[in-house]
């Protein structure tokens, strides 16, 4: 009988956000208090640091009290289902909350086209109104003098043109208002469709990784890519800037035969969490299939370490 233990892949697994990471001890499930306590899960944590440092000369994680949680579940086949069911039922609801965002962006965005086309407009007349005043205000400045009537004349002239041009401003401001409040409102139904689409993909990656063979998925590695979406309007144009970041969360382990296998699979999870891609080569830690020797004796294979240096 062939020995096996599979690893999911990660969907959400980027190669150039590798970088170094704290851990920490979570939640152990009470099945496993006679199997497995904290103090143990610690020293096997010690030891997989030690086998990493001293077969790669690099620090590449450490223990600490605010470092990503490792936590170790046990989860029967019936809980599984249904918590694969309540995903589901939770995935159909967020699909229909993007379906509405749809049908509403269009509507948002031809608003806000119209409260810019109006901006625009009344703009162009403020700036209208003070360029006439200016230039007038230039002619009077070349007379050389004015008699007291005259200079009376112009000074109502300018004070009545001054609070035409209030009036104007104080529209333009309002204008400028409205347009604000359609952007931020656009920017925040935008933003509730990116998270919609994260916590979607975060759903599907936890469904896929159920939907595998419960027995043979001893631990995984939960990571998010996260895009943002900037709507604003420059030069009259509507402008998006995309931006996208990824981040590793937590490690669960699902299952172990002892500490020996144990060590081996949170090894391998610890690597994903750090940025460590799978490898094909045979008997490697980071191969999807772990090898029974790796299981006897953890050490990191010359593919493992060539796989660490390119992606770390």
């Amino acid at each position: 009988m062939i020995y096996k233990i599979i690893f999911p892949l990660l969907t959400f697994f980027t190669l150039s956000f590798a970088s170094f990471q704290e851990v920490k001890i979570g939640k152990i499930d009470d099945y496993y208090k006679d199997k497995l306590t904290e103090q143990q899960l610690k020293s096997i944590i010690d030891e997989i640091k030690h086998t990493f440092e001293s077969e790669l000369n690099m620090n590449i994680f450490d223990y600490s009290q605010n470092g990503k949680t490792i936590d170790i579940l046990f989860e029967t086949p019936s809980k599984l289902e249904e918590k694969i069911q309540k995903k589901m039922e939770n995935v159909n609801s967020k699909l229909e909350k993007i379906k509405e965002l749809k049908t509403l962006f269009p509507q948002i965005k031809d608003e806000m086209t119209i409260s810019q086309n109006r901006y625009n407009e009344q703009t162009s007349i403020l700036n209208m109104k003070v360029q006439e005043l200016n230039e007038y205000i230039r002619d009077i400045n070349k007379k050389s003098s004015l008699s007291k009537d005259e200079y009376l004349k112009v000074q109502n002239y300018i004070n009545i043109e001054k609070k035409d041009i209030d009036l104007e401003s104080k529209k333009q401001k309002k204008l400028q208002m409205d347009l604000t409040k359609l952007f931020n409102h656009y920017n925040q139904k935008v933003f509730s469709f990116n998270n919609l689409v994260n916590d979607i993909n975060r759903l599907n990656n936890e469904i896929e990784s159920m939907n595998r063979s419960f027995k043979k998925i001893r631990g995984k590695t939960f990571g998010e890519e996260n895009t943002i979406i900037k709507a604003y309007y420059k030069d009259g144009k509507l402008v998006k800037e995309k931006s996208t970041t990824t981040t590793m969360n937590k490690i669960e382990i699902y299952g172990f035969d002892n500490l020996k296998q144990l060590k081996a699979v949170l090894a391998h999870e610890i690597a994903h969490l750090v940025g460590i891609p799978h490898i094909e080569a045979k008997n490697a830690l980071m191969n999807p299939i772990l090898d029974k020797s790796q299981e006897e004796n953890l050490i990191l294979t010359p593919e493992d370490i060539l796989n660490f240096k390119e992606n770390f």
